[in-house]
C-alpha cells in the first residue's frame, strides 16, 4: 500500500492532474467531467507540498508514466506564501526527477512529458481553493444575501472574541453548512454541483485544465 493513495491507481491517462490534497483531488475529478476531459486526464493527491519531490520521484519511476504520460498539470495553493515562491518551489521539485519547469505560472513547458503550474486561487494573489470557490459564489447575484449573512455571522463571532484560523475555509465551511444537505467539505459540495463551473472567476483554472 502506497504512502499516496492516489498512486495505488493504474496510470491509464496521458494527461495527469496533480493537486494538494485529499479535497482538492475530490473537487477536481467533479471538475474535469464539466469539459468533457474525464478519461484523457486523470487527478492525484499528492499530499503536503513537502512531499511533493517525493511523491514524483515515486510516480515519474513507473513504467506507465514513462510509456504513456504526455503531460502534467500541477496546483497548489498560496495560502502562506507568495505565487511565485510557491512557483519556485514545485520547479525545485519538476528537476529534482529531471523534469522541465513551465515558461511561467499558469503556462506549460515544450519538452515531453509538457509540465504546468497553477497556482491558486489566481496565479497573482494569496489564498487557496476556498478563497477562488468563495469568489465563484459571490459572482451569482442570487447569493448575495446569503453571503452578507455568512460575513455577519463570522462578524459575530469575532466580536465575542472567536478568532478563525482560516478565514477563507471558515466563510465557505459556514456557507455549505447552511445549505444542510452533505458534509460542509468543497469535494463533497462539487459533488452535488454546487458550483457553476462556467461561473467568471474559474476561466483561468478551467482553461489551464484543458491545457494539460
Amino acid at each position: 500500500m502506497s504512502r499516496w493513495p492516489s498512486l495505488n491507481r493504474p496510470i491509464t491517462a496521458p494527461k495527469q492532474l496533480l493537486v494538494e490534497g485529499r479535497t482538492p483531488e475530490i473537487f477536481f475529478r467533479e471538475w474535469i467531467e464539466a469539459p468533457g476531459l474525464k478519461g484523457t486526464v486523470e487527478v492525484r493527491d499528492f499530499g503536503s507540498i513537502d512531499e511533493l519531490t517525493d511523491f514524483l520521484k515515486v510516480f515519474t519511476g513507473r513504467p506507465e508514466f514513462r510509456e504513456g504520460v504526455k503531460s502534467i498539470g500541477i496546483v497548489r495553493d498560496a495560502e502562506k506564501a507568495s505565487p511565485a515562491s510557491a512557483f519556485a518551489s514545485i520547479c525545485s521539485g519538476l528537476s529534482a526527477v529531471g523534469l522541465a519547469s513551465p515558461l511561467g505560472i499558469g503556462k506549460f513547458s515544450q519538452e515531453t512529458p509538457r509540465t504546468g503550474v497553477f497556482i491558486l486561487p489566481d496565479c497573482s494573489g494569496q489564498g487557496m481553493l476556498e478563497t477562488l470557490c468563495w469568489s465563484v459564489l459571490a459572482s451569482d447575484p442570487k447569493n448575495s444575501q446569503r453571503l452578507e449573512c455568512v460575513e455577519g455571522y463570522l462578524s459575530c463571532l469575532r466580536s465575542a472574541g472567536v478568532e478563525t484560523a482560516n478565514a477563507a475555509k471558515a466563510k465557505i465551511w459556514a456557507y455549505l453548512a447552511g445549505e444542510g444537505k452533505f458534509e460542509p467539505q468543497l469535494g463533497r459540495a462539487a459533488q452535488v454541483n454546487m458550483f457553476d463551473w462556467a461561473a467568471p472567476p474559474l476561466e483561468a483554472l478551467s482553461t489551464f485544465l484543458k491545457s494539460i
